[in-house]
C-alpha cells in the first residue's frame, strides 16, 4: 500500500495501491467533470510508474459528465477495472462509462468480489498476472 493516498480532483478523490491494485475513491456526492477526471488520470499514472495496474473505483452516487466517461475510457495505465458501487444509478453509470475502454471493466457491489476479480490481473514479479496470459477486449458485465 501506498504510504499516503494522493488526492486528485480537488480532493474529490483518493488514490492508493494496495496489493498491487489501484485503489480510487471518489467521494460520495461528486460531479467529476473532464478537468477532474485528467487529474485522476495523472495521479494514476503516477502510480502505475510508466506500467498498467487494476484499478478498483469507489463510484457510489458519483456523477460523471460524458467528457469526463470518454477521458476515463482512454486510459494507458489501467489494465482491468472494477467499479464498485451500490445502487441502480451507479451500474447505469459505470455501464456508460465501459462503453469506450480498451481494457476488461466490471461493475460490482460487494468489494470483496471486485478485489478477486481484479487480483486475477495483478502482474507477478516475473511479468503476466498469475492467471491472466493477456488482456482481452472488454465483455462488460455486472456482479
Amino acid at each position: 500500500m501506498t504510504p499516503e493516498p494522493i488526492l486528485a480532483a480537488s480532493g474529490k478523490n483518493s488514490l492508493c495501491v494496495n496489493g498491487g491494485i489501484i485503489e480510487s475513491v471518489w467521494a460520495p456526492g461528486s460531479f467529476v467533470d473532464v478537468v477532474d477526471a485528467r487529474d485522476a488520470m495523472r495521479a494514476t499514472a503516477l502510480l502505475a510508474q510508466a506500467g498498467r495496474m487494476p484499478m478498483l473505483s469507489v463510484m457510489t452516487d458519483v456523477e460523471i459528465s460524458a467528457a469526463a466517461r470518454y477521458e476515463f475510457a482512454k486510459s494507458a495505465d489501467v489494465l482491468a477495472i472494477a467499479v464498485l458501487g451500490s445502487s441502480a444509478v451507479d451500474r447505469v453509470v459505470a455501464a456508460a462509462t465501459s462503453r469506450d475502454t480498451q481494457y476488461p471493466h466490471e461493475f460490482f457491489t460487494s468489494r470483496d468480489d471486485a478485489v478477486a476479480w481484479l487480483s486475477g490481473f495483478v502482474r507477478s514479479p516475473g511479468g503476466l498476472a498469475h492467471d491472466q496470459h493477456e488482456a482481452t477486449a472488454p465483455v462488460p458485465r455486472s456482479r
